[in-house]
């Protein structure tokens, strides 16, 4: 798939490698030269330019692209580069914003997806303090979601139905990740591997009791 990346902070950057590695074109887009000059050996194409500029983006293919990203948090030069985008005929848009505001309006203007990075990374640290253990997490309602917890090393050698079809409150098994296999309800009788991954789902209060 190719895809546009129009801004590269920090978190453009690692959006445009993160895409990059799981095999996407990546057309990167920023003023900074020091920058792109960084990312032109790891994405498709790097670009000096001002994504703000109609003309530009237009003349860097732009246009082209299936998907596209404003990742820029300055209100004014990521409203632009969504009109430019809208000009262009791109879609789907996915945005970043810094405030409720900035995110509505990006919304307004079409952005398929808007992210929040600091307010959405603190609502996840926030459960991640109660669901002990967990490495990552995904939250579904104020108090309850996914979290993905590595096997613990007591367990290690043991059939997944131990820790699997303990009784605790509202936990429950989804998924068992082995290296670049996904496993949906896994079997219960497999012995556990020092590398697994176990993916819960429950309270943010059961997700934290011991494996």
């Amino acid at each position: 798939m190719q895809i546009a990346v129009l801004g590269l902070g920090r978190y453009g950057r690692r959006l445009a490698e993160t895409l990059t590695r799981q095999g996407h074109e990546v057309i990167a887009v920023d003023t900074d030269e020091g920058v792109v000059e960084d990312l032109s050996e790891v994405v498709a194409r790097a670009a000096i330019a001002d994504i703000t500029d109609l003309d530009a983006l237009r003349d860097l293919g732009v246009g082209d692209v299936e998907a596209a990203v404003v990742s820029t948090a300055v209100l004014e030069a990521s409203v632009l580069a969504m009109m430019n985008l809208q000009t262009l005929g791109v879609a789907p848009v996915h945005a970043k914003a810094r405030s409720d505001r900035h995110a509505t309006i990006l919304r307004r203007l079409g952005a398929e997806t808007v992210m929040q990075p600091e307010r959405d990374g603190a609502d996840r640290f926030a459960h991640l303090i109660q669901a002990r253990g967990a490495s990552d997490y995904l939250p579904l309602t104020t108090a309850y979601g996914v979290g993905l917890f590595p096997a613990p090393a007591s367990r290690v050698g043991q059939q997944l139905e131990l820790v699997a079809d303990a009784e605790v409150g509202t936990r429950r098994l989804l998924m068992l990740v082995r290296g670049d296999e996904v496993q949906l309800n896994p079997v219960r009788s497999q012995l556990v591997e020092a590398e697994d991954l176990l993916v819960f789902a429950g309270s943010d209060r059961d997700l934290g009791r011991d494996l």
